[in-house]
């Protein structure tokens, strides 16, 4: 038995400044993650819903006007090839453009906008009481809605936990 550590205990240490601040900052960053369960209203929903059909549409349009570059160049690749079958569009400069100008149209046209976003206004209740019912837009348009929750919500908590050490530090 060693007599001196019993004789002689180590005094406990006071957390330091810089520790403390850290640790209410992660505390206020992990409070703040519970954002990703807050409620998602409808509107908040459908902007969503729309803005992930809208990229959506651009990428396709993106994809579209380089299978119609490499028409042109009689050099169509064999991924552009599959694409242009999934979407089913022939390989010609014409029907490519056909398809980007319905594509564009799907995204600017405020009748076709109005009813997209009616449908989703629609649903939105069904979606919302069971997951499985969503489609592939719907369900990324979720989980955006939730993941940013969750960004915003740490910043903020780990903002006001950083804050809230630096006032209790003064007060000492």
């Amino acid at each position: 038995m060693n007599y001196d550590a019993a004789m002689n205990p180590i005094p406990a240490q006071r957390p330091s400044e810089k520790s403390r601040r850290i640790g209410a900052t992660l505390m206020g960053g992990m409070l703040g993650m519970t954002c990703y369960y807050l409620p998602v209203s409808k509107d908040t929903f459908v902007n969503s819903a729309f803005s992930v059909v809208r990229k959506n549409a651009e990428k396709d349009i993106k994809t579209l006007t380089l299978a119609a570059e490499e028409i042109s160049k009689n050099r169509l690749s064999e991924e552009n090839r599959i694409i242009l079958k999934e979407m089913g569009v022939d390989e010609t400069q014409a029907a490519i453009s056909a398809k980007c100008k319905e594509l564009k149209e799907s995204i600017t046209d405020p009748d076709t906008v109005k009813n997209l976003k009616k449908s989703f206004a629609e649903n939105f209740k069904k979606y919302k009481k069971d997951a499985s019912l969503m489609d592939a837009v719907t369900s990324k348009a979720m989980s955006n809605i939730k993941w940013n929750g969750f960004k915003w919500g740490m910043g903020i908590g780990a903002v006001l936990g950083a804050a809230l050490s630096l006032i209790t530090a003064k007060e000492q």
